[in-house]
């Protein structure tokens, strides 16, 4: 499915277009794009490693509109990290784990510690992790 059509979709269901979810968007389309698997396939898992704290916590909604794989149907799990991944496994033991390049985050995290921020520049930000090339923003790991 196409970026700017599932993006739509994650901002309906998120409340808002900002970074954070686009990254989650990302790694969910990542994640079935490496293991060759669709939406809302009810085999396949996600383990989301990040601080649960908004922003970061607005990956999960991006996670949760790609995949299917939800926190009430149990198939998307949350563990607190200070980095952000996440692993998508299959029950054959295909996994592929998806980290953010940590200069990445970084920059994005000194971009948005400014105090009252506009949501301008929230939304600009937003689109430019949204056409960041994917080895710019992740490093993706294939078990």
């Amino acid at each position: 499915m196409e970026l700017n059509t599932i993006l739509k979709r994650a901002i309906e269901f998120h409340g808002h277009f900002g970074p954070f979810l686009v990254i989650g968007v990302r790694m969910g389309l990542i994640g079935l794009r490496e293991l060759k698997s669709e939406k809302d396939s009810k085999k396949l898992r996600v383990t989301a490693s990040l601080k649960y704290s908004v922003p970061f916590s607005c990956i999960l909604d991006g996670i949760q509109v790609t995949t299917g794989c939800t926190l009430g149907n149990q198939r998307l799990t949350l563990k607190d990290a200070p980095d952000i991944s996440a692993e998508f496994q299959l029950p054959n033991k295909n996994r592929v784990t998806i980290t953010v390049n940590q200069n990445a985050f970084k920059k994005l995290k000194k971009e948005l510690q400014i105090e009252g921020i506009p949501d301008l520049k929230i939304q600009e930000l937003a689109h430019t992790i949204t056409s960041m090339p994917e080895t710019d923003l992740f490093l993706v790991e294939r078990e």
